[in-house]
């Protein structure tokens, strides 16, 4: 894959990492999508290209270390320009009746995912001075009940952008990270009436939306280990 701008969406299937492949992949770059389901990654690669787009799919799992390890092996020679570790997942439960494989498996998907990626690509990246830009779903601000599990996760994603981009700003690998509140993605369609009068400015923000602020870092060589909100003022309350 060489030439070009690449790009490795985790998450590239669905919701917000598709909006944000298709878009990409509009704009000339090439992207490579990974995530678990391959007949979904390869839906999105058909009507990126059926729009003039490039696109592949590796499929696998962000928790498998091995897996990842493939990935920035095969990425490692050309080199990458983005990654965006839009892979996520998490269900509500009370604390005192979470399970530990309830906790592992929120905690492994958004924390050790986006380690994982950012480990195994970090050759990639610093070869084309790339950058990554994490989502963390804006949990982590405040407590946040009924979400320990995923709220401490994205918590840690925090961190780790800003970690990373001290370890990393020698290399000119910039760390980022952009933080939605409530988007119009199918997880969240059907809650959209209760959600909408929570907001400061009494709607729900767009995939395309989050898209701007994903390119905006991508493209912002001077920002590194920053947190964006796109929340329509949701922190503020």
């Amino acid at each position: 894959m060489a030439g070009g701008q690449i790009a490795v969406i985790a998450g590239g299937g669905s919701g917000i990492g598709q909006g944000t492949a298709i878009r990409l992949a509009g704009q000339g770059w090439r992207v490579v999508l990974v995530g678990r389901d391959a007949d979904k990654l390869d839906r999105t690669i058909a009507y990126i290209a059926e729009s003039g787009g490039v696109a592949e799919s590796f499929p696998g799992d962000v928790r498998d270390w091995d897996r990842m390890a493939e990935l920035g092996a095969l990425m490692a020679p050309d080199g990458i320009d983005l990654l965006v570790n839009s892979a996520g997942g998490q269900f509500a439960k009370h604390a005192a009746d979470l399970s530990r494989n309830g906790w592992k498996a929120v905690v492994e998907t958004n924390l050790d995912g986006a380690f994982f990626l950012a480990r195994h690509l970090h050759v990639a990246l610093a070869k084309r001075r790339g950058s990554i830009v994490n989502l963390v779903a804006n949990l982590w601000q405040k407590g946040a009940p009924t979400m320990a599990h995923s709220a401490a996760a994205r918590a840690g994603v925090v961190n780790l952008t800003r970690t990373l981009a001290m370890e990393w700003a020698g290399e000119q690998v910039r760390v980022n990270a952009v933080s939605p509140g409530y988007i119009d993605t199918p997880a969240l369609i059907d809650g959209f009436g209760a959600l909408i009068d929570t907001v400061p400015l009494k709607r729900i923000g767009t995939v395309e939306e989050v898209f701007d602020a994903i390119l905006y870092l991508a493209s912002a060589t001077y920002v590194t280990g920053e947190v964006l909100t796109i929340d329509g003022g949701l922190q503020l309350v």
